[in-house]
């Protein structure tokens, strides 16, 4: 036995496209840069839990939500609600469609929310909290709707695009109308970003803004040949210093908006994945939704086989997962004042999203860290004692004992995740019981030259924060 040395816990899910190569995971928790005040620059902490906001809502899963002064307007399968600050629901009528939604408000006083879906479109008077079809013969089935100094702006699939009166989502003047032309494809969605729209197309990306021209208002002015694959998946994201747009491309990466650019983000897994998906012809499932909270931003993209999230201000990407589910049950997220709503994605439940929660509305969440392969290759490992640095004292005063006195799960695997030991339990330490996690020791020889990975999971609901580990091990003769 020797001096302990310091073993990477990993930053973020970065598996290699085949899992022997790397196949370092976080779910349901992310790496946050601590700096060198700290014991450890980075420090693995928990992602958000949710708490149920009112009832379910009927009618299936929720599909898209916006706040509108002290009211939210959902849509829940094909109807639409009126939440209240308490969490109470009106029902206010529906619309006849079931895929994505794009809700935009508009600076009227009181104001209107358009409504796109599947080539409808529909004017919630938030006056009167009335929710009406518009069906206007200059208007062709609309894509999208974004807004821009008053205007709200209806993309079609050849490329044209329409733009509403001022200030007044119900009125549209069919002479009005321009077009993303710069290359021959569909405009898949549009989002205005600072002063400009952007029309994501699937073999270009097109910049307008509004020069006031007559009698159409806006103006190109740059175009990209750079396509997207879903429009659902693009989504507008905070970051450290700006504003932008992520989503996924044409060529199956993810790419984030910069300046008249879109620089990839992506890592290998994520652009395997989505590859994978769009072969199988389910491209159109990708949803992207962005949120901040407690000075961080996210973007995350999901599907239904999973999720992946990016923190923007670290640039990393994590998963998470629902217990019991391959991806998070989450399909939207919205501010609703000093609240941050999620949207079931079958429910119909809404949620608050807090990461001073420790469940998913009683389920378990349950935090992950697999760790990259440690290996000295060609050589074989002896494995003498794990020593696990995390948060202790952290038990609740309850008669749970899985609360009270909550657990480490420590396990690990020599074939790179494809099976793993069974689980060692450590205690984490009653309520302010701030004690050393007893180390794991005598974990034998690994049984190849491809190293070896180890697994911590927590489900208790309480905090987690994982600052390092370090192993003591002995090289084998090769």
């Amino acid at each position: 036995m020797g001096e302990p040395t310091p073993i990477s816990l990993g930053f973020r899910t970065n598996p290699a496209r085949n899992q022997q190569a790397g196949n370092a995971q976080l779910i349901n928790c992310f790496a946050e840069e601590t700096s060198q005040d700290a014991k450890t620059v980075w420090t693995i902490y928990n992602t958000e839990g949710l708490r149920a906001f009112g009832d379910p809502l009927d009618g299936g899963g929720i599909r898209a939500g916006i706040t509108v002064g002290s009211t939210a307007y959902v849509v829940a399968g094909r109807n639409v609600y009126t939440i209240a600050s308490g969490g109470s629901s009106t029902l206010i009528g529906g619309i006849a469609t079931d895929g994505p939604v794009y809700m935009q408000a508009n600076r009227a006083i009181p104001a209107q929310i358009g409504i796109v879906s599947d080539g409808l479109y529909y004017v919630i008077e938030t006056g009167s909290n009335t929710l009406t079809q518009i069906s206007d013969p200059d208007l062709p089935a609309p894509v999208s709707l974004s807004f821009l100094d008053g205007y709200g702006v209806l993309p079609v699939t050849n490329g044209a695009i329409f733009v509403t009166s001022i200030d007044d989502f119900t009125q549209i003047d069919g002479l009005e109308q321009g077009s993303a032309e710069a290359y021959p494809d569909d405009i898949k969605r549009s989002i205005t970003l600072e002063r400009e729209v952007i029309f994501f197309g699937g073999d270009s990306t097109e910049w307008f803004q509004n020069t006031g021209a007559d009698p159409f208002p806006l103006t190109r002015v740059h175009a990209l040949e750079i396509g997207w694959l879903a429009g659902d998946s693009l989504a507008k994201v905070d970051t450290k210093t700006r504003k932008t747009v992520i989503g996924v491309a044409a060529d199956h990466t993810v790419r984030m908006i910069n300046g008249y650019s879109a620089d990839v983000i992506s890592t290998p897994e994520i652009e395997e994945l989505v590859k994978n998906l769009a072969e199988a012809g389910n491209a159109s499932q990708l949803k992207g939704m962005a949120w901040a909270y407690a000075g961080r931003f996210f973007y995350a993209l999901v599907c239904s086989e999973w999720t992946r999230v990016l923190d923007s201000k670290t640039g990393h990407w994590h998963t998470r997962q629902s217990y019991g589910l391959n991806r998070w049950r989450i399909s939207t997220v919205f501010k609703f004042g000093n609240k941050l709503i999620a949207g079931d994605y079958t429910t119909g439940q809404l949620y608050t999203m807090s990461n001073t929660v420790y469940t998913e509305d009683g389920n378990y969440l349950v935090s992950e860290i697999i760790t990259p392969h440690i290996h000295a290759f060609p050589y074989k490992l002896k494995f003498n004692a794990l020593y696990v640095d995390a948060a202790t004292g952290i038990g609740l005063n309850s008669t749970d004992a899985h609360a009270s006195d909550p657990k480490l799960l420590i396990s690990w695997s020599d074939d790179s995740g494809y099976s793993w030991s069974p689980e060692v339990t450590r205690s984490l330490g009653t309520d302010a019981e701030y004690r050393r996690i007893t180390p794991v020791r005598r974990m034998g020889r690994s049984k190849n030259d491809k190293g070896r990975l180890y697994r911590l999971r927590i489900s208790a609901p309480v905090p987690r924060v994982t600052m390092q580990m370090l192993l003591d091990f002995d090289k084998l003769a090769a």
